[in-house]
């Protein structure tokens, strides 16, 4: 038998979802885990997800690939034999994306960092002022509009009952 090319860790809510998969999903996403074919000997079979989990891929479990698992191939830590790692981040149903709704809540943290400072980058620019707008007067948002009433106008209201 060959040696792994990746070292395999899970998420632990991951292995939660393996256990709530209906008993035949769940032993061929444990056949796959465990024979390893696919993942840690590098056969490259799964593909790469777009979007918010752009850097994760999908591995089909079933043959009417209703089922997925969610994976991210990363650098695994010094202490490990190996040099990058298989982390399973999900695993479940495709319908209704489930699946890929769980990995995205899992690595929100995460990909939230990211986008933080992209956002607040917008915030900052929508508070800035233009330079075109330098010469021209600003209006305070706490002082009220300036309005005249007529001293005609007011004597010509008739009282509420």
């Amino acid at each position: 038998m060959s040696r792994a090319r990746f070292a395999f860790p899970a998420h632990p809510d991951a292995i939660a979802d393996l256990r709530e998969l209906p008993d035949n999903i769940r032993d061929l996403a444990l056949l796959e885990l465990l024979e390893l074919q696919n993942l840690v000997h590098g056969n490259d079979d799964c593909l790469p997800l777009m979007g918010r989990l752009a850097c994760f891929h999908k591995v089909y479990v079933d043959p009417s690939v209703a089922y997925r698992l969610v994976i991210q191939f990363r650098p695994a830590p010094p202490t490990s034999n190996h040099k990058r790692e298989v982390y399973l981040v999900a695993a479940g149903s495709r319908k209704d994306y489930a699946v890929y709704r769980t990995a995205h809540l899992r690595t929100a943290p995460q990909q939230t960092t990211e986008t933080a400072s992209a956002d607040e980058a917008r915030v900052q620019a929508a508070r800035s002022r233009s330079s075109l707008a330098a010469g021209r007067p600003t209006a305070s948002p706490a002082d009220p509009p300036v309005t005249a009433h007529s001293t005609a106008a007011a004597s010509r209201r008739v009282p509420q009952r």
